[in-house]
């Protein structure tokens, strides 16, 4: 039975407020798994990608990177506090490190296997997440942003990265994809990117409906690319 609740927590001189996912028929402490959120904030897509991760047995976290109660009504609002923070991606940094800590210290969390899963701005969290150095097992971005964060990081990227990616998506485009490539092999990471011909943006999410700004649901890319992060969990977070 995949039990959901929401999961408050404080630091950065703010309140955040996510939502949790589990298996309560299960015992014992089990892989974390955080997924970040898209432009409008932790929303029901979110906490579906959470219960999706509860049924194959996983803690799942939906993260919430804007605030308690901080949640966008429209496209202009949304736009509003993603540039917010992407003005300050050291503060949004500290935001999904600190809701990194917090999930760890829930008593079913396995500490030892964390990932993170993002969907458009929440890929571009995941892979900031990641960029950080900090020991988390893997990093999924589906339909991400790639730019990165300038923060002159430095060291070895420690987790595997896996990018799903739609070739015609107008907000990364091929060149991106490349020097994103670039980007992880100087920083010694095990990475793998699967990019799906004609698709475009926001491919796993129904509601989608606008080709002519290239964003568009694609069932074909939204199931290929679930199953390859199912299989993408089944390595990094095995004992061999």
């Amino acid at each position: 039975m995949i039990k959901t609740n929401k999961f408050s927590y404080q630091g950065t001189g703010h309140t955040f407020e996510g939502t949790i996912a589990h298996d309560a028929s299960l015992e014992g402490k089990r892989p974390v798994v955080m997924v970040a959120h898209t432009w409008m904030g932790q929303s029901q897509f979110e906490t579906d990608k959470a219960v999706g991760l509860a049924k194959l047995g996983y803690l799942a976290f939906a993260v919430d990177v804007y605030g308690k109660g901080k949640r966008a009504k429209n496209a202009e609002q949304a736009e509003e506090f993603m540039n917010e923070l992407l003005e300050d991606r050291q503060a949004l940094l500290d935001r999904l490190l600190l809701a990194f800590e917090e999930i760890k210290k829930h008593e079913l969390a396995d500490t030892d296997k964390t990932a993170i899963i993002g969907f458009c701005f929440g890929g571009k969290c995941a892979l900031d997440l990641a960029r950080s150095g900090v020991d988390i097992k893997g990093t999924v971005c589906f339909h991400g942003i790639f730019d990165p964060p300038g923060l002159e990081q430095e060291g070895d990227i420690l987790s595997k990265i896996l990018v799903l990616h739609g070739w015609e998506d107008p907000l990364a485009f091929p060149k991106d994809i490349i020097s994103l490539g670039y980007e992880l092999t100087e920083r010694n990471a095990i990475w793998e990117m699967d990019v799906f011909g004609h698709t475009g943006h926001a491919f796993t999410n129904p509601n989608a409906n606008s080709p002519d700004q290239g964003m568009m649901f694609n069932q074909l890319a939204n199931n290929r690319s679930w199953l390859r992060m199912i299989k993408f969990f089944e390595e990094v977070f095995s004992d061999q």
